[in-house]
């Protein structure tokens, strides 16, 4: 994920609410983990440096005895930003890397068993992930956003499953 990326995301979920670094790591654990992978450290990175920018301003929250604790909310800058990303993402197509083609270009370097035994393991944690995703697209309580971005994720799994049955049968000749 871009360093753009992840401004966009931070900065869409702040234009929900103001919320603090463990709020907004939570939400995206919780919720859009198919969608984006962004560690603690990396999120509270960026939220400093959109601080630093004028992109989101913070203030200390102290709630009852505990320590106190930084809220980020998004400022008009970060807005007139989050806009411009928003519609730059919307409007680009990114293909993005795998590791599965590094593997699949040495395909060949293995004894044909060993190949189609690892090619089987992969199919059946592809197989899991579509199972994971069906469930998910079932819950009537997500918005009607994160379905579509489900129905991505789905499509996209279907299509790398008809590919891995395609590099089985290119297997299955040599």
């Amino acid at each position: 994920m871009s360093a753009d990326d992840r401004k966009l995301l931070l900065l869409g979920l702040l234009r929900i609410q103001a919320m603090h670094g463990y709020q907004l790591n939570q939400f995206l654990d919780e919720h859009l983990d198919f969608i984006a992978s962004l560690k603690p450290s990396t999120a509270y990175y960026t939220l400093e440096r959109m601080a630093e920018e004028g992109l989101v301003e913070t203030h200390a929250e102290q709630p009852g005895r505990r320590p106190a604790r930084q809220i980020y909310d998004i400022t008009p800058a970060g807005e007139t930003l989050y806009q411009e990303l928003l519609r730059d993402n919307l409007s680009r197509y990114d293909m993005g890397e795998s590791g599965d083609d590094i593997g699949i270009g040495f395909l060949a370097d293995l004894p044909r068993g060993a190949a189609e035994a690892c090619l089987a393991q992969k199919r059946g944690v592809l197989q899991g992930k579509i199972e994971q995703f069906e469930e998910m697209a079932g819950r009537s309580t997500l918005s009607a956003a994160t379905h579509l971005t489900i129905r991505r994720t789905l499509h996209r799994l279907r299509a790398d499953e008809a590919w891995l049955d395609e590099v089985a049968g290119w297997l299955g000749k040599q």
